[in-house]
């Protein structure tokens, strides 16, 4: 994953981004033309509202009951087919005008934001944290705590999801406690924003939690207008480093929790057009809140006779977020990071997009709410970026933990650059070029006998916590458990966990001459499931490559996410059996292709094997420098009992053989 050094586009806005803008983004929903196949609510990621991300103590709130005791004074009581607001038409955020500070409400000068005296300011943002009514997890404070002293934030804001399924004001602060604490033991200016699961249901209101919050003394969060929808529509400046005159703005939305059940009524026949995520019941700010949102801009740059740059923070994405995405290779776009799941953004587009383009001044909107989707994609003149998670509560990946920084320069604040810092620092290191490199040799490129290649392994899809029991994984050379006697890579585990997390593995086997796929069609490796004591069974397994050393990002039949083919040649037989991957593209008992006690070869089809995240499939030009094994132990019989790999080829027929590579 390289590490985005892009900043956004200066403070002209083109033409063209505008006419975008508008075309894209209107008072209906939004259509696209390109629809992704992991984006369907059934698929991976949220499969509907509550599913992965229910409370814990609240698993039988529907989003009905959600919606409803969220926005019970937000739509009308008949909605008509386009966005609606609270029956008092909300508040316009009739900020003073005029005064010392302008719409701004904080007039203590030792609370302000400043620029620090080298003229930068970093934001570090933090989302999805879920911290639940035992507090915030160790997993999650470790990371916090981590990202905080490596980047050395001037301000880190909180962008929803934070605390969730608490319901009395004794275990929220006690919540509270445990997510804020090291900002308040450090000192740091802290602010936050809600999402959709922080007071759905039962849980402790947001008016309580906000009046908690707002105790911190390190905590800048403010309720905001109470004629707007939800709480917490507020906007903090940042100072020059003499404190006098503002520089940045940052902008704070509540996106609320659902859609009524009004407006799903009205939306009924249209519903699926947003194709980014079907049938979304995901609320939208409100038409008031982009009211307030522009009279206050307008009021600060007649206040200071200038526009004045910023960021907006919001938790559920716009509709615009996956519009960027399908986009986002378009002419001059700039664009980081990955899409692992649905763009979960409200089937209502209420029009900010077209909003923020319109007033030019917000430089960079981030949300949260889809924890494995970490882009950010220059769009229009605005970068719209998410915010992975930090906490293994709710779902996540644990590669992808991390937070977005936010680096803004005193001496050209519409100059404004993001990236992603990892819990995990390899993350970090800009992947290789594309490599200068012939096609990959025919025949047998490893067979382990010669000099040990570079081996890397972890728990499923680059898991390294606790949980994932790196440090019990079986990875060696073994002498004469390979084909006719020679040497093979044996992997198994020293454990059986109850939970599955800590029976996956990943093995990751470095080429010796990387090449590129060429005429190859198959990936052929020599396998022996006999076992050392017993015969093996694995739960589920399956073959991919990596490309260009992207080792977090491996092409494997798992993420084909369907049934494909494959083929197996008993040892001492020149018989073929087609054998078939299950519905998610691995082989073994849970996929009902056993493999067990089997001894030969194994031919994999290279086009059945995509991309992680991004679905791409293998090419002609793709640059092989790695083998991919992945495995999930079945039972405790495969304790110590290892799997034995051997003369990995590439080939274009998997039934014809030749001499070994010297």
């Amino acid at each position: 994953m390289k590490r985005s050094t892009r900043s956004a586009s200066r403070r002209g806005l083109r033409a063209l981004s505008l006419v975008l803008a508008l075309l894209c983004a209107g008072l209906t929903a939004c259509g696209t033309k390109t629809a992704d196949p992991a984006d369907d609510p059934a698929g991976p990621g949220k499969n509907t509202p509550a599913a992965q991300e229910a409370s814990p103590e609240d698993a039988g709130t529907t989003d009905a009951d959600a919606g409803g005791a969220e926005n019970a004074a937000d739509a009308e009581p008949a909605a008509a087919a386009a966005p609606t607001d609270d029956p008092n038409g909300g508040g316009a955020g009739q900020a003073a005008e005029g005064t010392e500070n302008g719409p701004y409400t904080e007039t203590d000068p030792a609370r302000r934001l400043r620029f620090r005296e080298d003229g930068e300011f970093h934001i570090l943002v933090f989302s999805d944290t879920h911290v639940t009514g035992t507090g915030a997890s160790e997993l999650a404070k470790t990371n916090i705590r981590l990202l905080v002293e490596r980047e050395n934030p001037d301000l880190v804001l909180f962008d929803g999801d934070n605390i969730w399924g608490v319901k009395t004001e004794e275990a929220f602060r006690k919540c509270a406690e445990s997510l804020y604490g090291v900002l308040e033991e450090k000192g740091i200016p802290w602010a936050h924003v809600y999402g959709n699961h922080d007071a759905e249901g039962n849980n402790l209101k947001k008016e309580k939690q906000q009046e908690i919050c707002e105790s911190f003394a390190h905590c800048l969060s403010e309720a905001g207008d109470p004629s707007l929808p939800g709480v917490g529509n507020y906007v903090l400046p940042i100072y020059d480093a003499k404190g006098e005159n503002p520089v940045f703005n940052i902008w704070m939305l509540d996106s609320g929790q659902y859609i009524t059940d009004a407006e799903k009524a009205a939306y009924l026949p249209v519903r699926g057009i947003f194709e980014g995520f079907r049938d979304s019941v995901y609320d939208y700010i409100r038409p008031s809140q982009i009211r307030w949102y522009t009279e206050t801009s307008e009021q600060l740059e007649r206040a200071y006779g200038h526009k004045i740059p910023g960021i907006m923070a919001f938790h559920i994405p716009l509709q615009e977020s996956y519009l960027a995405w399908v986009n986002r290779d378009g002419t001059g776009t700039r664009w980081t990071g990955e899409k692992r799941e649905a763009v979960c953004a409200s089937e209502i587009n209420s029009g900010l997009y077209a909003a923020l383009v319109e007033r030019g001044d917000v430089r960079a909107v981030v949300n949260g709410h889809d924890h494995v989707n970490d882009y950010m994609v220059d769009f229009g003149g605005i970068m719209l970026c998410y915010c992975s998670t930090v906490s293994e509560t709710g779902y996540c990946d644990m590669d992808m933990l991390g937070a977005r920084v936010f680096v803004l320069k005193e001496s050209d604040p519409w100059d404004v650059e993001t990236y992603i810092s990892y819990v995990d620092e390899r993350r970090m290191i800009p992947p290789a070029p594309p490599a200068d490199a012939g096609p990959l040799p025919s025949g047998v490129i490893e067979n382990f006998d010669g000099a040990a290649p570079a081996l890397d392994w972890c728990g499923w899809d680059n898991n390294v916590s606790p949980e994932a029991h790196v440090e019990d994984m079986i990875v060696t050379i073994a002498e004469g458990r390979g084909y006719s006697g020679t040497s093979a890579l044996g992997v198994s585990r020293k454990n059986f966990d109850a939970s599955t997390t800590g029976n996956n593995a990943e093995v990751r086997v470095a080429l010796a001459e990387p090449g590129k796929i060429g005429s190859s069609k198959y990936l052929r490796v020599w396998m022996d499931f006999t076992g050392d004591t017993t015969k093996i069974e694995v739960r589920k397994a399956c073959f991919g490559v990596v490309v260009n050393g992207q080792k977090y990002s491996p092409y494997r039949t798992d993420d084909n996410d369907a049934p494909s083919p494959f083929w197996y040649c008993a040892e001492g037989s020149d018989k073929w059996v087609e054998m078939s991957h299950g519905g998610d593209g691995c082989f073994g008992a849970a996929q009902d292709s056993s493999v067990k006690g089997k001894k030969g070869w194994f031919a994999f089809p290279l086009d059945q094997m995509w991309k992680r995240s991004s679905l791409e499939p293998l090419d002609e030009n793709c640059v092989v420098t790695d083998l991919y094994f992945y495995y999930c132990l079945n039972s405790d019989t495969m304790v110590n009992n290892r799997i034995y790999l051997d003369e990995i080829a590439f080939v274009e027929d998997y039934t014809v053989f030749e001499e070994p590579v010297s």
